[in-house]
């Protein structure tokens, strides 16, 4: 049983925030200093537990984790975790150890890749109109009958804009086109005056900017326990 195991000391995160309370009334400076630290910051302190925390963030979505000494998850379990690492301002602080940045970076990339995964499981589960799903199955029998390279990346803008979120306006849009069973160049000519109509380029740039922007998987702050 690791020393992580053996540690009985539980930190709820209700405690957590109060002490976070107590802290800005008692000393609102050094409380703001502590919050503008930035992003990826590290450092080690002496524990009975030994291995390392991380706490991972790609959105809203966020992970604290605790590593033990051979790099797998000890814990999740977040007032287990909170309780190991909570100290008083007074301890000191301890240099890294050795290949300390490497697990870490170890610990991102497989951070990465649970976000990755997450975000292939939301596209996968998105719930589409009849009207998208109809448009999408006859823009891919369009792109199976020509043979126009233009036309194709055409088709693949067009499915790309019309796969994701759409507006009721655009939604109302799509299901009187299915309903009018429109086909072919029709159904090309309509997706793409809607397309333009309806600011699609600049709405799915948007929508991938906000993405890139607030869900780039991050370590928010890591420490080694010695």
């Amino acid at each position: 049983m690791s020393a992580f195991e053996n540690e009985e000391e539980f930190l709820d995160l209700n405690e957590a925030e109060e002490i976070l309370r107590q802290h800005r009334r008692d000393d609102p400076a050094e409380y703001e200093r502590i919050a503008d630290l930035r992003d990826g910051i590290r450092t080690g302190r002496t524990s009975t537990a030994k291995g390392l925390y991380t706490f991972c963030q790609a959105g809203r979505y966020q992970q604290l984790l605790m590593i033990d000494e051979k790099g797998d998850i000890a814990s999740r379990d977040i007032p287990r975790i909170l309780g190991v690492i909570k100290c008083g301002p007074d301890l000191p602080s301890a240099g890294l150890p050795p290949g300390y940045n490497a697990d870490v970076m170890r610990i991102k990339r497989r951070f990465v890749e649970t976000v990755k995964h997450r975000q292939a499981e939301r596209d996968h589960t998105l719930s589409l109109s009849q009207g998208q799903r109809y448009l999408l199955r006859e823009l891919r029998v369009l792109f199976g009958l020509t043979a126009d390279e233009e036309m194709k990346t055409r088709i693949n803008i067009l499915e790309k804009a019309f796969r994701g979120a759409m507006t009721t306006a655009v939604n109302r849009e799509l299901n009187r086109i299915r309903r009018n069973g429109m086909t072919g160049d029709n159904l090309l000519k309509a997706l793409t005056d809607l397309y333009h109509q309806h600011d699609m380029q600049d709405w799915s740039r948007r929508q991938s900017l906000r993405r890139e922007n607030h869900e780039i998987p991050t370590i928010i702050c890591s420490e080694a326990l010695m």
